[in-house]
């Protein structure tokens, strides 16, 4: 066993520090990608943070504008109120005109008469 540890010495020394030098480069690599998922995770949560920050602006938004569309529909329903009673009236005005025509002309028959 000596002289085979004398003819392969320098080559089995040699495999074992290659196997040693794979295991640190693995184990080097194994904590960068550790490393960089750790900040990846933490730029996640950031992203998330700045996505939910969005949401409740929008959603706060997105209720001012209802309030603000609500109030639109009320005054216009108001509006529609009053324009229906302004027809109304309009509606009473003329006939008052045509009844007033009416006499109007009844009273020229009666003048000519006369």
């Amino acid at each position: 066993m000596g002289t085979y540890f004398e003819k392969y010495g320098h080559t089995l020394i040699t495999l074992a520090a290659i196997a040693a030098a794979f295991v640190g480069l693995v184990t080097i690599v194994g904590n960068r990608f550790d490393a960089q998922d750790r900040f990846n995770h933490l730029l996640f949560e950031l992203v998330n943070q700045r996505l939910d920050a969005q949401d409740q602006h929008l959603d706060a938004q997105d209720r001012l504008a209802n309030q603000r569309f609500e109030a639109v529909n009320q005054h216009l329903d108001r509006l529609t109120g009053e324009v229906s009673e302004l027809r109304r009236l309009v509606v009473g005005i003329g006939e008052r005109v045509s009844r007033n025509e009416g006499e109007i002309d009844v009273i020229r028959e009666q003048l000519r008469i006369a």
